[in-house]
């Protein structure tokens, strides 16, 4: 399957189901959430702005999962692209985090059936989302190189200079550019917080 019937079918399997990770159960909050709008990306409204593909919740854990999903990663640069591209939307999440707006976000999501994941449904409950969550980029795909781990532990490691300087082995795109224009207090909102992979079948 393509990117977009990836998305469309983990949309449909979290709704019908929580998400589990390290055994702890995530509900899906929504999809495709843009910033700084938080408007859901539609293209038969507004689909101009940068969006994640997923955002998962644990109540217990008062911890968010802002996941970009990818079918397939291969080779170093889409790997680092695809770290750049996960960290730049947590960031703007952390920014601009408020519960309503995610209780809103939510809504549209599960309601609107514009939006082709599982048409209109009941509206669910709002979630007694934390003022204060923990919030976890995650990097998600069926295939990863083999290199996944030890690369992502040395991004890890890096501050945000030394990122620039290993984007700048490569050609530019727009993730890298997007990442090299966050501020220093931008990067520290999530310089502690080590990146996620999760590969799924």
């Amino acid at each position: 399957m393509n990117e977009w019937e990836l998305q469309d079918h983990l949309s449909t399997k979290w709704r019908a189901g929580n998400f589990i990770f390290n055994d702890f159960e995530y509900q899906l909050v929504c999809w495709e959430l843009m910033f700084p709008s938080w408007l859901i990306n539609n293209n038969k409204s507004k689909w101009n702005e940068v969006s994640i593909d997923f955002i998962l919740y644990s109540t217990e854990l008062s911890q968010f999962l802002c996941v970009e999903l990818k079918n397939k990663i291969s080779g170093k640069q889409k790997l680092l692209s695809g770290y750049c591209q996960a960290t730049h939307r947590a960031v703007n999440f952390i920014e601009q985090y408020d519960s309503e707006k995610m209780n809103k976000a939510r809504s549209v999501c599960f309601s609107e059936s514009s939006f082709g994941r599982g048409g209109k449904e009941t509206i669910p409950e709002d979630i007694n989302f934390s003022n204060n969550p923990v919030v976890k980029r995650v990097l998600m795909a069926r295939e990863f190189p083999s290199t996944v781990n030890e690369a992502i532990s040395h991004w890890d490691s890096l501050n945000q200079l030394e990122i620039k300087q290993e984007i700048s082995k490569y050609a530019v795109n727009k993730e890298f550019e997007r990442f090299n224009a966050m501020t220093e207090e931008q990067f520290n909102l999530i310089e502690d917080n080590p990146l996620s992979i999760i590969q799924i079948d």
